[in-house]
């Protein structure tokens, strides 16, 4: 049986968005480190589309920093399965378009023993860990107060329990707060 990793970067106000974030070499690495570890990514369609703006061309280019440029080759080659109700079609290199319910979806993919990281945006991670298909959260602390944007799991209706299993800070002062579920 496969596992659901869920990583969401945070800010010190609650907001997760991707733009609100430390972007250096050590939060790429530390999310190289968890690719290498999974079978493919689940994604949102506005995750998907922010990250495909920008990724394949780096990739392609071989452009910018090097941590960088190998963070965007690592991404092409992964398995992106994109949940969406609205695109026909997903164009960016070893995508999959997901159209059926996604806690279905989800499921199928684990009976495959496909190990997964959720990195679609507050909907999908809200949807997954209501229904206690999140096995692990990687929560990545910004220290930035964004002042505007969704909150982490504003979707979640009851209470979940979890249990701390790892910390770790980044010279940037970024902190990774990793949890399980204890359901």
């Amino acid at each position: 049986m496969g596992r659901v990793i869920l990583q969401m970067n945070v800010t010190l106000d609650g907001c997760v968005d991707h733009t609100q974030v430390v972007a250096d070499e050590e939060l790429h690495q530390y999310t190289v480190d968890l690719m290498e570890q999974s079978d493919g990514l689940l994604l949102g369609r506005k995750v998907y589309q922010l990250m495909e703006s920008a990724w394949p061309a780096i990739a392609a280019s071989g452009d910018g920093p090097s941590y960088m440029v190998d963070f965007a080759r690592k991404l092409d080659r992964k398995p992106k399965y994109v949940f969406s109700r609205t695109l026909e079609h997903v164009s960016w290199q070893n995508s999959f378009l997901l159209k059926g319910p996604v806690l279905e979806e989800v499921q199928q993919l684990t009976a495959e023993g496909k190990s997964l990281i959720v990195n679609g945006g507050p909907g999908l991670g809200s949807t997954l860990a209501q229904s206690g298909l999140v096995d692990e959260y990687h929560f990545l602390v910004q220290p930035i107060v964004a002042g505007h944007g969704p909150q982490l799991l504003g979707g979640i209706r009851d209470r979940l329990k979890l249990k701390l299993s790892g910390t770790q800070t980044f010279g940037s002062g970024v902190v990774v707060l990793r949890y399980t579920s204890t359901v």
